[in-house]
């Protein structure tokens, strides 16, 4: 039994009357930034909106419908990501980025995201948003505020709710940018009327009877179709016996129409009202029953309000309105199932992996223990995969000493507070624990392993943990925590260079976590180890680990398993110079990375994406990804991750050679006075930051022609590293030490350097890193091959043949038609087959004028003038031999795990 989706688009909806008036004004929604839909329920917004659609469904239309849990804005953010890139799946995630709403960013920098990622659409595209209500946060409302007061004219948003947003509309009115369509629009005719009756296969009444029932309902669908289904009942009796309000209404003819089923089908009615989806299955393990199938089958023939939900053959929802009556019925007459049946419902979803609607029916039960049974349950499952989120969600909320007085209740907490960066919130949890003095709390081991898990991820390198503690936490009689202790102490052992310890200890918790089914854990560990293989230089260990974990995934997208799984499967296809599979890769990863994903995961997405971008030549983006990630790191005590932020941004600007912006850099970050109070005068153990600030700094004074003061800070950092045995970073300061001593005029020291570097570290090492935080390297390294002082084998120029030559402003992947967005990309391809402006105008279903932009912006990336230097680039190259080269290397890497290593690479 899966759970049904929350799109509501695909086949045609059938049996709706026509509304002519209504999608005229609909059509009129291109003229506007904001068409609001405005009633109460009951007015068929929802079913007007799928007419709408449906009327030109060549219409480029992202649909949203919202749910409760929409109401954290976290969640709305991404939901409406998801959503929009199922229809522009080229939406540019960089500028926009859930994560904002994830790390509290103010309404106006959201709004401000979504506006450059919008400005970035070049069709016209409606967004619907249906049931907004249900968006009650400030944060979504105050952004939407903002946004559209200066959406794009070919973005428009069309929002049904049932009552006035949270913000201003007065500006958009007075700025002719908003289209209002409210209940008195939306009101049913005496026509319209007449068409539901005969759709209904109901006798239509006469006209007095109608205009009768006009003026009852005031036009109310809902009200008109329940009235109609009460009067073919109970006759016209029913409806001249009545005057109201609406809920009144409801309320009186549902009772006629109940009145008029069997038994059987009315109990059916208000038991499975419970549920807020259901099919024929969960109805009879619920209900116990075996004809579920063949009753709604009945009821639905006799247009009871329940209705299908598309895309998911075989589930049902009943309409809200109808809903309701139908539970307030069955709390007045069957008080005493209420209690059992919800925890038959949240027994049947839990037992389908459904943890969110079996919490719901627990709560409603209101049955001792239960709630908390459920919940220890779905803790254990959210655990398991990395679901920081729901955990939090479900457990903040209660009261301390409920959650303090179980074990695996403020384990899964605390834990997921501290893996979610809410440092100041899990202090708290610490704190009062070890206030309680009860029989729940936890032994020794149990304390330390938490109070160390939080010193770790917010102190990061700061913390040190001693020999007493890590014998204690991983040798605790709980199996969870030591597999927990074990891999968390394999991470703080990275942390400070100790790659041998972190390599032991991850692989024991590894092999633990594995046995006990923690998925997410488990990838968190591969990762690890992962990192250390690149550390220490064994890049194929590295490259086979990530590739093969990332394909055992293949199947499950989009979990925090396969965030871990695809981020390492990125960034070692980008030091293998696959860079473009490394871009889609990442922009892949872009809107999935939340604020329970792991520090590194996020830094390694936003650096290696932000440094393809420069790469491409797209500055904007790159140089966002990184003001984004800044605001991010400001979370917690992250200098590593932060230095590695401030040397790219100095690399982009040196690949520039952008002077002054390297000069606003140093001085923003303090580069000279961390040289001048003697930061890299000597040596010191492993640490992340210190080196990367010293390689910034280096880069800094070498565009200063500081090049002494450049050489010395890198021979220091050589130092540390050689002793860490942190080769990878080694290889990339002994490439800059060789373009040091280059750039000096030496280039026999300079050649002297190379040569020892490859004969230690194999050629295998200076992989796209090393030439991208070398910068220069690619053209010495190719002209000593060419004139024999170090011939390099033939596979690996191929590999890398694009960073191999002069000019640093074409070192990107293959072609230079990887600079085109996909349009552009279409749009060249047809170009390339002969077709003319208008013929590709057709084509591809833009205007003339349109084409014409798109081809401006192709010659200019191209650097041609007119159509047939195009064609004749484009057809330049290729990525036929490219990939030939990578499955001949990818073949030597296979043969390395089984034979010795092959000669031209020792």
């Amino acid at each position: 039994m899966a759970m049904p989706g929350k799109k509501s688009h695909g086949r045609e909806p059938g049996n709706r009357i026509a509304r002519p008036e209504l999608l005229s004004l609909l059509n009129r929604s291109g003229d506007y930034a904001l068409t609001l839909l405005l009633a109460p329920p009951g007015f068929g917004k929802t079913t007007l909106l799928q007419q709408w659609r449906w009327q030109l469904p060549e219409r480029r239309t992202v649909v949203m419908i919202l749910d409760p849990r929409d109401a954290d804005p976290v969640h709305f953010f991404a939901h409406l990501t998801d959503s929009l890139r199922e229809v522009v799946p080229d939406f540019d995630t960089v500028s926009y980025t859930p994560l904002g709403a994830d790390i509290h960013l103010p309404a106006h920098s959201v709004a401000e995201s979504l506006l450059q990622a919008f400005q970035a659409v070049e069709d016209e595209l409606f967004i619907v948003l249906d049931d907004f209500q249900l968006a009650r946060h400030q944060l979504v409302q105050d952004a939407f505020s903002a946004l559209l007061e200066y959406l794009p004219a070919q973005v428009h948003f069309i929002i049904a709710t049932r009552e006035y947003p949270d913000f201003s509309l007065s500006r958009l009115k007075l700025a002719n940018r908003l289209l209002l369509i409210d209940g008195h629009d939306m009101r049913l005719t005496p026509a319209q009327v007449r068409e539901l009756a005969t759709e209904m296969g109901l006798d239509i009444p006469n006209d007095q009877h109608i205009g009768q029932l006009l003026q009852q309902t005031e036009g109310w669908m809902a009200g008109v179709k329940i009235a109609l289904l009460a009067c073919a009942r109970a006759g016209d009796a029913a409806l001249t016996a009545f005057s109201g309000s609406q809920p009144e209404l409801v309320d009186y003819f549902a009772h006629v129409v109940l009145r008029g089923l069997s038994e059987d089908q009315r109990e059916f009615l208000l038991y499975s009202s419970l549920f807020e989806r259901f099919d024929a299955a969960l109805c009879d393990a619920v209900l116990k029953r075996d004809d579920s199938a063949r009753l709604i089958d009945r009821l639905m023939s006799q247009g009871l309000f329940i209705q299908m939900i598309e895309q998911r053959p075989g589930w049902f929802r009943y309409h809200p309105l109808f809903q309701d009556f139908l539970r307030n019925r069955l709390r007045i007459e069957f008080p005493d199932s209420l209690p059992v049946l919800h925890e038959a419902a949240a027994r049947e979803w839990l037992s389908h992996n459904e943890d969110e609607m079996a919490l719901e029916h627990a709560e409603l039960a209101r049955l001792p223990g239960l709630f908390l049974e459920i919940l220890r349950t779905s803790c254990d499952r959210w655990s398991r995969k990395g679901d920081c989120i729901s955990i939090i969600r479900w457990l903040d909320p209660l009261p301390d000493e409920e959650v303090l007085t179980d074990r695996d209740l403020f384990i899964a907490l605390i834990s997921a507070l501290i893996l979610s960066r809410r440092f100041n919130q899990a202090r708290y949890y610490l704190d009062a624990l070890q206030q309680q003095k009860n029989r729940h709390q936890p032994d020794e081991s149990t304390q330390i392993f938490l109070e160390m898990m939080l010193q770790l991820f917010q102190h990061d390198t700061d913390f040190r943990l001693n020999t007493d503690q890590a014998i204690l936490i991983s040798s605790s009689q709980h199996h969870d925590i030591r597999a927990f202790s074990l891999t968390i102490l394999g991470y703080h052992y990275l942390l400070h260079g100790e790659f041998g310890n972190a390599m032991q200890y991850t692989e024991q918790g590894r092999v633990v976590l594995g046995q006990l089914g923690y998925e997410y854990l488990c990838s968190y560990a591969d990762l690890i180890q992962i990192l250390c293989d690149r550390n220490t230089g064994r890049m194929f260990e590295a490259m086979q680990n990530a590739e093969s974990n990332f394909e055992k995934l293949r199947d499950f997208p989009h979990t925090p398993t396969w965030i871990n799984a695809a981020t390492a499967a990125a960034v070692v296809r980008y030091e293998q110079n696959r860079t473009q599979d490394s871009l889609n890769l990442l922009e892949e990863l872009v809107p999935l990375v939340n604020s329970s994903c792991a520090t590194e995961i996020i830094a390694y997405t936003y650096l290696t994406l932000s440094r393809l971008l420069s790469l491409r030549h797209e500055k904007a983006r790159a140089a966002r990804l990184l003001s984004q990630l800044k605001r991010i790191l400001q979370m917690g005590n992250y200098d590593r991750f932060m230095s590695q932020v401030v040397y790219e941004e100095l690399r982009q600007a040196h690949a520039d050679n952008d002077t002054d912006a390297m000069d606003r850099i140093a001085e923003a970050n303090q580069l000279q006075e961390r040289l001048g109070s003697g930061t890299w005068r000597r040596t010191r153990a492993y640490d992340e930051g210190w080196e990367r600030y010293g390689l910034a700094t280096s880069l800094w004074l070498c565009s200063k022609q500081r090049f002494e003061e450049a050489e010395h800070i890198l021979e220091v950092i050589l130092a540390a590293l050689k002793k860490s045995g942190a080769n990878s970073r080694a290889v990339v300061v002994e490439a800059n030490l060789v373009l040091t001593r280059h750039l000096m005029g030496d280039d026999n020291v300079a050649l002297h350097r190379l040569k020892k570097m490859v004969d230690y570290y194999s050629i295998i090492c200076i992989n796209r890193t090393v030439f991208d935080e070398a910068p220069g390297l690619g053209t010495f390294l190719r002209r000593c091959h060419e004139v024999g002082n170090l011939p390099l084998p033939a596979i690996y120029v191929e590999m890398f043949k694009d960073l191999l030559q002069d000019s640093p402003s074409t070192q990107t992947e293959g072609r230079e038609d990887s600079l085109l967005t996909a349009k552009e990309q279409e749009v060249l391809q047809l170009l390339r087959n002969g077709l003319s402006n208008n013929e590709i105008s057709a084509r591809i279903g833009v205007a003339l004028s349109t084409t014409k932009w798109h081809l401006k912006n192709i010659f200019a990336k191209l650097g041609v003038s007119n159509r047939m230097a195009a064609i004749l680039q484009a057809a330049q190259g290729g990525s036929g031999m490219r990939n030939q080269v990578w499955a001949a290397f990818t073949g030597v890497a296979t043969t390395f795990a089984t034979s010795p290593m092959p000669e031209f690479l020792l």
